[in-house]
């Protein structure tokens, strides 16, 4: 007998420690979430912050709304029966039971649940549950828990990009008399979504006027690969072009290029082309992109992605530029953008033709009044081995080339300039 309860009082303790654990090891952004937009009457099922599946329901009356706010799955039933409030009669499972065959409360009298009347789904009809359609429901009770977060929110303008990368907008009826919708709030919609600018004016006073009451998908977007690493910038696809938001690409791989309002025309490396302008991001076409970067691209249907191969700098490892330079049969880099990688400073004024570092000097070239140096002579001055990698585009340079005292050469009083 004490040793069947010293065995229980051990299973209870690993129990006690294992559960907590487990929780905190599946982290927040791992748990599902449940959102109900009550104007456009849908209840997405969100996981890792991306809609992966959305399913229609029906909404509470005008005169019995469902309440906004934030709620979790509080209770689970299987076959449940209904108690309706103001009767002295319970109604169990079974065909008659306007509950369906699942239950999920979120509030006390509230909660999602299937229907017998298929037919209100998509209406505002019920007294303030959440109705789907039992199929879905019966698919959404196996994959939610207790706890599971549930927001009901009441947003009239709804702009989403979904797994495959459509970009839609939609604007929904006003069900509750709650909220007036202007082109502001639907310019804002897209601007917080990065999407601004993709639909003209004209079509946006459409939307207003009718109130389409569905997503209507307006762009395609695409993921962008660059040498290898998938970056958080997006391709557009409109009118049957791709377009790739340009200067938020060159910021990234640490490279200049300068764009012209008047023109409308965007210019690197003495290579100009044209450029849109959409809300406040300037896109490039995708056909454009090698005549300003060089390099190679690759289209990945499986990923729905554009892979570019562009021509960059890297200092161990991290990319430092990609403003690369052709001199005659070699390539080189931004000296300055070099030296601001190592924390040196040099002696270099606009136009020469010669830096100085640490009382070594070696030749560059000047383009876009900034100085370049040859990967051939990097050594000579900045103590890097420098090795251009073909297959993936890359000047890839280390640091030491070769162990040096740089200390007989520091001067606290030397001018920098």
């Amino acid at each position: 007998m004490r040793v069947g309860k010293w065995f229980l009082w051990v299973i209870i303790g690993l129990l006690m420690y294992v559960v907590p654990v487990s929780a905190e090891a599946m982290g927040q952004d791992e748990l599902l979430k449940i959102v109900v937009n009550l104007p456009s009457r849908t209840l997405e099922l969100y996981q890792d912050e991306k809609v992966v599946k959305e399913y229609p329901v029906a909404i509470g009356k005008p005169s019995t709304p469902t309440p906004t706010g934030n709620f979790t799955i509080i209770d689970k039933e299987v076959n449940p029966w209904w108690y309706p409030s103001d009767k002295d009669y319970v109604v169990p499972s079974g065909p008659e039971n306007p509950l369906g065959y699942r239950w999920m409360g979120i509030a006390p009298l509230y909660g999602i649940h299937g229907t017998n009347a298929p037919w209100s789904i998509g209406l505002a009809v019920s007294n303030g549950c959440i109705r789907m359609r039992e199929e879905d429901v019966e698919e959404l009770f196996e994959q939610v828990d207790y706890d599971t977060p549930v927001k009901v929110e009441y947003e009239r303008v709804k702009v989403r990009i979904d797994v495959k990368g459509q970009a839609s907008i939609g604007l929904y009826p006003d069900v509750y008399g709650r909220q007036r919708i202007t082109m502001a709030d639907v310019k804002g919609a897209l601007a917080e979504a990065d999407l601004a600018g993709l639909i003209d004016d004209v079509f946006l006073q459409t939307l207003l006027r009718e109130i389409p009451d569905r997503q209507i998908v307006f762009a395609q977007l695409h993921n962008i690969k660059i040498n290898g690493e998938r970056r958080p910038e997006r391709i557009v696809a409109w009118q049957g072009k791709k377009y790739v938001p340009v200067m938020a690409l060159a910021d990234s791989l640490k490279a200049h290029i300068d764009w012209d309002e008047n023109s409308r025309t965007l210019l690197r490396q003495n290579q100009t082309v044209s450029g849109v302008k959409r809300g406040n991001t300037i896109y490039v076409a995708a056909q454009d992109l090698p005549a300003l970067f060089g390099g190679r691209e690759v289209w990945n249907d499986s990923e729905n992605c554009l892979e570019l191969i562009l021509p960059v700098a890297k200092l161990d490892g991290q990319i430092i530029s990609g403003d690369i330079q052709q001199i005659g049969e070699t390539l080189a880099v931004p000296a300055l953008a070099v030296a601001k990688a190592l924390g040196e400073r040099v002696k270099w004024r606009p136009g020469a033709a010669k830096l100085v570092l640490h009382g070594h000097s070696a030749t560059v070239r000047v383009a876009g009044g900034q100085p370049f140096i040859d990967i051939n002579d990097v050594g000579k001055i900045f103590n890097l081995a420098a090795v251009w990698n073909d297959r993936t585009q890359t000047i890839e340079m280390t640091y030491p080339l070769y162990p040096i005292d740089y200390s007989m050469y520091l001067d606290p009083d030397e001018e920098f300039f």
